[in-house]
């Protein structure tokens, strides 16, 4: 019985010893990775929370709604004589300078009816949203792309054009560049044109000084409400500015003549 006993013992052992060593076998495995003296690229980082989440990426200026991203914006109810500085004292604390502001202004009469803005962050934004509460002012401040802005930007005046109203129909270059001696402006840039009567605005309007008593059956209300214009431009914006200072209601030939700045 004993003699049974040790040979299933020994039997057991030489079993044991034959058995795979699989822990050995894995590290070898493991370990036959070619040789190679090129450095190995570094592992990719790990995914950030926006990318978790599918949210846009953060350096895309016009899908990021961060507090400290450009934002744009237009103002509704500028009116003929709007300043940018009155612009700037409105919005007082939403940091804006002259060049943040652009003034639009219509193709009729180049009255400015809208100012496109530039905001330094989306908090001066909001600034300026508050200002308007507090002001109870018939404006309207929204929210634009930056394409807006760079339509304006391209149309913008920007100070430096001078409009004239009120020019005979007679004037050449040569009268209105008289009129504006001792001013700086670039004179290869005077265009004039005619301002007719806005149809919608007049329809229906009856002007006492303009009556068949007093004009030719021939003359047109329209030629008879025409203004001739010009536009002209000078080299900076004090030059503009200080031609509106000195000839505003002066006289060429024998017409009075109306200033304005085109912001």
């Amino acid at each position: 019985m004993s003699l049974l006993l040790r040979k299933a013992i020994k039997s057991n052992s030489t079993l044991q010893s034959l058995k795979p060593n699989n822990t050995l076998s894995l590290f070898l495995r493991q370990s036959t990775k070619p040789f190679s003296t090129e450095t190995q690229p570094p592992p990719p980082p790990p995914p950030s929370p926006a990318q978790v989440n599918n949210d846009p990426s953060p350096t895309d200026p016009f899908l990021q709604d961060s507090a400290t991203s450009l934002t744009y914006a237009r103002l509704h109810g500028v009116r003929k004589h709007t300043l940018k500085t009155d612009i700037i004292n409105l919005f007082e604390g939403s940091n804006l300078t002259l060049d943040d502001i652009r003034v639009v202004h219509n193709n009729f009469n180049y009255n400015s009816y809208a100012a496109a803005i530039k905001f330094t962050s989306r908090r001066a934004y909001d600034n300026a949203q508050r200002a308007l509460t507090r002001a109870g002012r018939v404006y309207n401040l929204e929210k634009t792309p930056p394409t807006v802005w760079d339509a304006a930007l391209r149309n913008s005046y920007d100070g430096k054009t001078v409009l004239l109203e009120g020019l005979p129909k007679n004037a050449l270059d040569e009268d209105i560049e008289r009129f504006l001696s001792g001013c700086e402006f670039v004179p290869s840039s005077i265009r004039t044109f005619v301002k007719y009567p806005d149809p919608i605005m007049s329809a229906g309007r009856k002007n006492p000084t303009t009556s068949e008593e007093k004009t030719g059956p021939n003359t047109s209300e329209e030629k008879r409400d025409s203004i001739r214009m010009a536009i002209v431009l000078f080299s900076t914006r004090n030059e503009a500015m200080n031609a509106l200072i000195k000839k505003n209601r002066g006289f060429c030939l024998n017409n009075q003549i109306s200033v304005r700045v085109l912001h």
